[in-house]
């Protein structure tokens, strides 16, 4: 039997907020602070927040190169 897992989020262009807190390892409440201090950048124009896969690696390229103060 397989475990179920959760969807592949690595292939898409676009990440739920939900997504992301489970990319990151965090609550969905830190992805919206992390929106919210201009760290992540997110569009709501379907009615909820979608945020580019670009912008998720932009975080981490930033927050690893000690670009985070």
């Amino acid at each position: 039997m397989s475990a179920i897992t959760h969807p592949v989020v690595s292939e898409k262009e676009f990440y739920s907020v939900s997504e992301v807190a489970v990319k990151f390892g965090i609550s969905q409440k830190s992805v919206y602070r992390l929106l919210d201090r201009g760290l992540l950048k997110a569009s709501s124009a379907l009615r909820k927040k979608m945020i580019p896969k670009a912008s998720v690696a932009q975080f981490i390229a930033t927050s690893f190169n000690g670009g985070l103060r």
